[in-house]
Parts: C-alpha cells; sequence; structure tokens
C-alpha cells in the first residue's frame, strides 16, 4: 500500500490464521497543494480463498498548524 513519496510510519503484518493475514499501515505524506500533510491508515484482511477487505482513513492538517503545534510542544533549550 506504500504511495511514492509517504514517510512510512508503522508497517505491521500479523497472521490471524492458517488462512488469514491482517496488514496495518501509517504513512504521512505532503499533500498534492504543498500546504497540508496527510496521514494515513489502511488496513486490510487478506484470506487464503482470494478474498480480502480493505479500508483507508485519512487525516489532513495545514503544514503552518503542524509547526505552530510543534513549537508549541517543543521543549525550551538555553544554547
Amino acid at each position: 500500500m506504500s504511495r511514492p513519496g509517504a514517510l512510512t510510519l508503522r508497517r505491521k503484518l500479523k497472521t490471524l490464521s492458517r488462512t488469514c493475514l491482517h496488514c496495518h499501515e501509517i504513512d504521512l505524506r505532503l499533500a498534492g497543494d504543498g500546504h497540508h500533510v496527510v496521514l494515513s491508515r489502511y488496513v486490510e484482511l487478506y484470506s487464503a480463498g482470494g478474498g480480502s477487505a480493505g479500508r483507508i482513513r485519512q487525516h489532513q492538517v495545514s503544514v503552518a498548524a503542524l509547526v505552530r503545534w510543534m513549537v508549541k510542544q517543543g521543549e525550551r533549550t538555553r544554547g
């Protein structure tokens, strides 16, 4: 599911049974407008019978708001 240009934050594959596999992936990328970052969560279940069911959830925030939040949350250090 990885997209070109996306930073994969987490990828987890888990065998649920001999015939079923669970895939979970979280990635972060810059939106096409260049002003937002998009966090995507992808979950899919694969079965040996050839069936699969997947779901993507996305959250978007402006780069400016993200940087303001990071500065506010950061630790102050003396230089």
